[in-house]
């Protein structure tokens, strides 16, 4: 009798102490696309310039932001005004002793149009390189097997990392600064 109360007493506290483990944190916060399903930022910015203009200066921010612009560069047509890209982010994971530690690339499409006095953005098509054909939208699924708690934060990573895209991007189609030389 002893050893049927004492094993359950076992049994209790080692469930309790895995249903702490296993609490699901908050999903954090992606913008999904409702047709695609697919992670997707894009947004209409009103800009001052013609197509012409504002194309040069996106061809002009591509190329200081990105390192290598002939391997992100997929396509431009500077007659329609629209540059393809696809370029990548890299994401950490925190291992025992609370170091970041690279985990993988995730790679994603960009694409740029410009029009008269607007350019827009679509940022869409994650992909983790180890996968290959896997989205990242399956680290939403916390049913999935093999999901972790880490996958919120590698979600979390990509997102701080295309805001701050985002700003870089309209920092650069503003137009530049005129210097008059008074003196």
């Amino acid at each position: 009798m002893k050893k049927v109360i004492l094993s359950a007493i076992v049994l209790l506290v080692s469930m309790v102490a895995f249903a702490q483990k296993t609490e699901i944190p908050e999903a954090p916060y992606l913008p999904i696309d409702e047709r695609t399903n697919l992670v997707t930022y894009q947004d209409v910015v009103k800009q001052e310039g013609t197509p012409k203009v504002l194309y040069d200066r996106a061809m002009n921010w591509a190329k200081k932001y990105y390192k290598n612009t002939a391997e992100v560069i997929k396509s431009a047509d500077p007659e329609k005004g629209v540059i393809n890209m696809r370029s990548s982010v890299r994401i950490f994971y925190k291992d025992k002793d609370g170091t970041m530690r690279f985990k993988n690339i995730v790679y994603y499409n960009f694409k740029l149009e410009c029009r008269d006095g607007r350019y827009r953005y679509t940022i869409t098509d994650f992909k983790e390189k180890a996968t290959g054909s896997a989205p990242i939208e399956v680290w939403f699924n916390t049913s999935a097997s093999g999901w972790t708690p880490s996958m919120y934060g590698y979600l979390t990573q990509i997102d701080e990392e295309m805001h701050k895209l985002i700003e870089s991007l309209e920092e650069g189609m503003q137009p530049a600064e005129e210097f008059v030389d008074e003196w």
